[in-house]
């Protein structure tokens, strides 16, 4: 008992320690609220009595109307001006002037003017309701939202707390100052609100909410274009909240009339007094102890939306209980139930229901609610009074608020599905379309759009047209092949004579005959292949010479040919020339045999591929995996699975396997899930399998899976369950809970380490797994839930700022049911961070030895080189090699941000060299493709044999060279004997395809280097424009449109010519350039109003000319297009700024964009152009101004969509990441 007190104890003083900046200032946040409802329930109380003392009961229901009638203006007027001045100010002007009129209206009262008392009896109202209003505005802006739900409760329980001691505190002051005297102490506690507030703004300058952001117009030219609503569009749940508001609102008017009825029948003037303010106290001494120790356990086990329905559910019984027995212990009873649960559950969740809604939005959802819907709700049920009063005794309201309570719960439980809503809307999913539609290449339009990029210059954009277009069946494609054969693209040609060869359409023979000759061999091979399949005996001779042709390709397409369309006759012209090829010791006849199985396509000739398959050659077992993927025969299973092992040929062992039908191929799969080496890359072949049962299977050794594969398990599962494949839901619920279960292991295990110098590493490494446990948890979520929406949520709740997070939290508490839900809301609402936990030795040891038993072994390997070193034994020599590389490697800038797992990867790769005295390490101008590190001796930098400087122990040089394979830009010669670590690109290269984590860091730190340089290149040339003139500036400007970062131009460049004698160094990025600008999106001229497809095709066309994405196919363009959204801009409005924070890249749809800064242009972009890519990588500032120049419609891609689609592709990340380092080598 006492070792749970003391570790709850322990929590406690932990999670003080963490929170203290935010306990503060809710601490501040509750004494702000308690003199708020302080001064109201003095003020109210001093109010009420002064009236009721002077006027009957027939005016008590007059009152009601001209009270609700003031309080809905002062609400409209609110809303409409209180946006315009920031809140701070707000508050400082208003809590003043209030407390003047509260001081002026005491005169009044000491001179008992009659009208003076009605006055204060609104009045008043009316300034507690804009405390209220302004208090809980303000209290949202300040507050850390994620911590919202947690905290809320201590900020409510101020009220609650102002509410007993003002309501005990009036027992002793009425008799000492009288009522009327109470209203001096009325407009002081509200000065002490103002001081409170004070206090706080000092503590978080800057944090307030700032004016809505301007909306965005959308594009008229595409109903793709995201369209802004007004408040009911934007905040979905708001309207059923209103009426919620408005049923209880005009239930508590009448139970609060009931109440007074029945009070003053019994007492009057300091009685009565007296008698509220033991009410008061009393209710709000009840109140409390729910707030402290019911309010948050109600909210937090059964969620927000419940929680909203008990009040109205408690109202309800109270009403029929005073129908049943009206008198005064039962009115108080009910009336009590409104402080008792109205001003606890209900209030606390009346606020949250607010959280997830924009800052933008917030303040009108929340001045609409507060000032229009519960006033006018008072002004009608001070009409009903006025009517109903009159013929109806008060204890019969009660069946008014029985009806209208009945109309609010049933809001209540609507209320749900539209607050999910609004989480949903809030959090990053990057688009709104998420179900994959096909063209309808039947609309004439849209097939000319296609017709005319096939016919044009683009090569992306006329690839993707053929293959819509030839996989149309109502599409006569033979019509443009004369046009395609004859096509200035090759890969067209091919494609077109591979088409021919397929359909056989007559009347193409003679232009196969011509393109026979063509100088490009590839073409000539595929149209040899193509004039074979018509199989006429005419033309067996003309296609026999090619047997002796001076290419091996061609020779082996001659082959193919004969063999697959000429049967035995081929065969037999054929067989001397197959076998001398396969006897050949050249590599490239041997390539071109593994080819050949494939172009045959006869599944008996499969057993020479069984011993190509095992070549030394890369690029012969390459073409082997891609002819047995086409023959795919169960004999070849065995060698293609121990073909995954190899980088090289695993992508195409992936797709070999692939091609089998699940029968043959997962019986044979399933041995190899337990086998360590192959096992990391099994899931990515079930993946493309894609079956029920290849889930299924996968799914099954997830519990005995090492951590590395339980994440590929979950990655590939997660792209399986877009088909419509699903796991058995039980089965994940369970592994979810176990992942909750080790990630509280690892945090108590690994608390013992936290603050130790000597485990520093260790306790890192306990975070990174921690942190990789909990994507996994929300990588089962997906399997449960919507794929994209726990996606959004993962990201919003561990990268999002505090309204972020708590919407996540939200989401998660709406969408979970029972047990599943109650561990998640624990999950998420704990801390993240190791707390520290002193231990002996031997409880130390004992958690080491846990941490070492959970089959991680970079953390295995980890503990034991730190734990014998520190017990001074002797370390195992290759353990403390490989620590010593990864030492070395930390010193690397390129590999700044990668974990130590990382860099322990990286080390395991790196090629020991000894080099001896004098002797040259790399020569200037040589080609580059390693980096090295420096482990002994001394080495001299020479450029033109002149010395620049030295390189000792732990320096490193070749970083750009194993990313671009640039050439050497200086002379290394060893001055002493030296011992290198040498890592190559090509093995560098590889090592990314199984480590994405690392080409992503890297691409950061890359993008992050360039920034930077950017910046101090940008200082460096506006000095020297300043020195040299204007020449000087327009090299600069020119130097800005070749190598800017964040807006790089990768489109078209207008009133810029290109000279085709650039510099080497920058080759590759003009290059990529020229191509970016070869053409502009197509339009059909007549088409004002695009449809659906059109749009489709438009952002397709677009979005093909960006490099980034060269190397994605058909269907993921269509997924992409479904995703970006449209936006449209008028001439000089802003894009985006320099400074500003970056997260979205944009291409050009219509019209052109300017890239400057200030006045300075840089770059004048057109349509097809794209810019803000860098933003999608590291989040980084923009480097530019840009503005629209003529209006202009634009594609957003924000960053949350690349990072969840586009680096699932290996290609597109290298792709990314030479970009980047091109630049990069252009700007240092």
């Amino acid at each position: 008992m006492s070792s749970s007190i003391s570790k709850t104890y322990r929590s406690f003083l932990n999670k003080m320690t963490e929170d203290k900046k935010e306990y503060r200032k809710v601490f501040l946040l509750f004494a702000y609220l308690f003199f708020v409802v302080s001064a109201s329930t003095i003020g109210r109380t001093a109010a009420d009595t002064l009236f009721l003392s002077r006027f009957d009961n027939s005016y008590l229901s007059l009152m009601y109307l001209p009270q609700a009638l003031v309080m809905i203006t002062a609400g409209i007027v609110f809303q409409r001006f209180s946006p315009r001045v920031r809140l701070e100010t707000l508050l400082k002007l208003m809590i003043p002037l209030i407390s003047a009129f509260v001081l002026i209206s005491r005169f009044g009262v000491g001179l008992e003017l009659r009208w003076v008392f009605p006055v204060i009896y609104i009045g008043y109202d009316v300034f507690n309701f804009l405390m209220i209003v302004c208090f809980w505005q303000f209290a949202t802006s300040v507050m850390d939202q994620r911590k919202a739900k947690q905290m809320i409760g201590l900020v409510g329980s101020g009220g609650i707390m102002g509410g007993i001691l003002s309501g005990f505190g009036l027992k002793v002051l009425v008799p000492l100052v009288g009522t009327a005297n109470l209203i001096y102490v009325y407009a002081g506690l509200q000065l002490l609100g103002l001081v409170v507030v004070f206090v706080i703004l000092g503590m978080t300058k800057d944090q307030g909410d700032s004016k809505p952001a301007q909306v965005r117009k959308a594009s008229s030219k595409s109903s793709s274009v995201q369209q802004k609503g007004g408040l009911f569009a934007s905040v979905p749940h708001l309207k059923y909240v209103a009426i919620l508001a408005a049923a209880l609102v005009v239930s508590l008017t009448l139970i609060d009339y009931q109440f007074k009825v029945i009070l003053r029948g019994t007492l009057q003037n300091e009685a009565l007094a007296g008698f509220m303010g033991s009410f008061y106290g009393f209710s709000g001494l009840i109140a409390l102890c729910v707030q402290l120790f019911v309010s948050g356990r109600v909210i937090t086990r059964f969620g927000v939306m419940t929680a909203l329905l008990i009040f109205p559910i408690a109202l309800f019984a109270g009403s029929l209980g005073i129908l049943v027995l009206p008198v005064l212990a039962m009115a108080v009873v009910v009336k009590g139930s409104d402080k008792v649960v109205g001003d606890t559950i209900y209030s606390s969740v009346s606020q949250l229901v607010m959280f997830p809604v924009p800052p933008e939005w917030r303040n009108k959802a929340k001045g609409f609610l507060d000032g229009i819907v519960r006033n006018g709700a008072k002004g009608l049920a001070a009409i009903c009074l006025l009517l109903v009063t009159r013929f109806v005794a008060p204890e019969k309201l009660s069946y008014i608020v029985l009806v209208l309570l009945v109309v609010g719960i049933f809001a209540g439980i609507k209320v749900k599905k539209a607050y999910l809503t609004t989480l949903l809307s809030n959090l990053k999913t990057g688009g709104d379309d998420l179900q994959k539609v096909e063209l309808n290449l039947m609309d004439s339009v849209t097939r000319q759009i296609l017709i005319d990029a096939l016919n044009g210059s683009d090569k992306q954009q006329a690839l993707y047209a053929f293959g819509l277009l030839k996989e149309t069946s109502s599409f006569d494609l033979t019509l443009h092949l004369d046009g395609l054969l004859r096509h200035s693209i090759p890969e067209i040609r091919l494609e077109a004579l591979a088409y021919v060869e397929m359909k056989v359409p007559e009347g193409f023979e003679p232009v196969l005959q011509e393109l026979i000759t063509s100088e490009h061999v590839q073409v000539r091979a595929k149209a040899i292949i193509a004039l074979s399949a018509y199989a006429e005996e005419d033309y067996v001779d003309e296609i026999t010479v090619h047997l002796e042709d001076s290419s091996v390709e061609v020779q082996a397409a001659t082959i193919a040919g004969l063999v697959k369309y000429y049967s035995i006759e081929g065969m037999f012209r054929a067989v001397g020339k197959l076998k001398d090829m396969m006897e050949s010791g050249h590599e490239e006849e041997r390539i071109a045999m593994a080819a050949l199985f494939g172009q045959i396509r006869v599944k008996n000739f499969y057993k020479p591929l069984i011993s190509l398959l095992q070549d030394n050659s890369p690029l012969v077992r390459i073409r082997a995996l891609e002819s047995a993927a086409i023959l795919h025969v169960p004999p070849l299973l065995v060698p293609i699975i121990g073909m995954l092992k190899d980088s090289k040929t695993r992508r195409y062992a992936i797709d070999a396997l692939a091609a089998y039908d699940e029968d043959d191929v997962l019986p044979q799969l399933a041995p190899y899930l337990e086998q360590q080496e192959i096992s990391l890359y099994l899931p990515a072949v079930f993946e493309r399998i894609a079956t029920q049962r290849a889930m299924d299977m996968l799914f099954a050794c997830y519990e005995k899976a090492p951590y590395a594969l339980r994440d590929r398990i979950l990655e590939s599962l997660q792209r399986m369950s877009k088909q419509l494949l699903q796991p058995d839901s039980r089965k994940v619920e369970g592994y979810i809970f176990q992942e909750l279960t080790l990630y509280a292991q690892f945090a108590e295990h690994g608390a013992c380490v936290v603050g130790v110098d000597d485990y520093a590493e260790i306790e890192k490494m306990i975070g990174e797994i921690r942190t990789a446990i909990t994507r996994r948890v929300f990588l089962l979520l997906a399997l449960l839930k919507d794929g994209q929406t726990m996606q959004a949520v993962y990201l919003d709740w561990s990268e999002g700022d505090s309204r972020q997070q708590a919407n996540a939290e939200e989401v998660i508490d709406q969408t979970l049911q029972g047990t599943l839900r109650t561990e998640m809301a624990k999950f998420m609402a704990g801390s993240r961070k190791l707390s520290k936990v002193t231990a002996s030795k031997v409880e130390l040891n004992l958690h080491l030895s846990w941490l070492a038993e959970q089959g991680d072994e970079w953390l295995t390997q980890t503990i034991q080189y730190h734990t014998l070193r520190k017990s001074e034994t002797v370390v195992n020599v290759e353990l403390a090699d490989l620590m010593h590389r990864v030492q070395l490697l930390r010193r690397v800038s390129l590999f700044q941000g990668l974990t130590s797992r990382d860099l322990s990867v990286i080390a395991k790769r790196l090629h020991k060299l000894a080099v001896e005295q004098g002797n040259t390490i790399i020569r200037e101008g040589d080609p580059g493709d390693s980096l090295m590190l420096v482990d002994e001796g001394r080495a001299g930098v020479y450029r033109n044999k002149k010395l620049l400087g030295e390189l000792n122990l732990g320096d490193c040089f070749g970083e750009m060279a194993i990313l671009t394979n640039s050439a050497r830009t200086a002379t290394i010669k060893a001055e002493d004997t030296m011992v290198l670590w040498r890592l190559d690109s090509s093995v560098f290269y590889d090592m990314m395809f199984d480590q994405t984590s690392i080409a992503v860091e890297m691409m950061k730190l890359l993008s992050r280097r360039l920034r930077s340089e950017l910046e101090r290149g940008q200082e460096k040339a506006q000095a020297s424009a300043v020195e040299q003139g204007e020449e000087l500036a327009d090299d600069q400007g020119r130097a800005l449109v070749e190598g800017q970062g964040e807006d790089q131009v990768h489109g078209q460049v207008r009133d810029q010519g290109r000279d085709g004698n650039e510099e080497a160094a920058q080759s590759e990025l003009v290059l990529a350039q020229s191509e970016a600008a070869a053409a502009a999106v197509q339009e059909p001229q007549a088409a004002t109003d695009l449809t659906r497809d059109e749009v489709i095709l438009r952002r397709i066309l677009v979005l093909q000319k960006i490099d980034l994405f060269a190397h994605l196919g058909p269907n993921d363009f269509m997924w992409l297009a479904q995703m970006v959204e449209e936006v449209a801009y008028e001439p000089g409005e802003a894009v985006c700024r320099a400074g500003d924070f970056g997260d979205t890249m944009y291409g050009i749809i219509e019209g052109s964009i300017r890239v400057h800064r200030g006045s300075e242009e840089f770059a004048l972009l057109g349509e097809g152009a794209f810019f803000g890519e860098m933003a999608i990588i590291d989040s980084g500032p923009r480097s530019a101004d840009c503005t629209a120049k003529d209006p202009a419609v634009l594609l957003q891609l924000h960053r949350d969509l690349v990072l969840s689609f586009c680096f699932q592709n290996i290609d597109v990340l290298r792709s990314m990441m030479r970009v980047i380092a091109d630049r990069l080598r252009g700007m240092i």
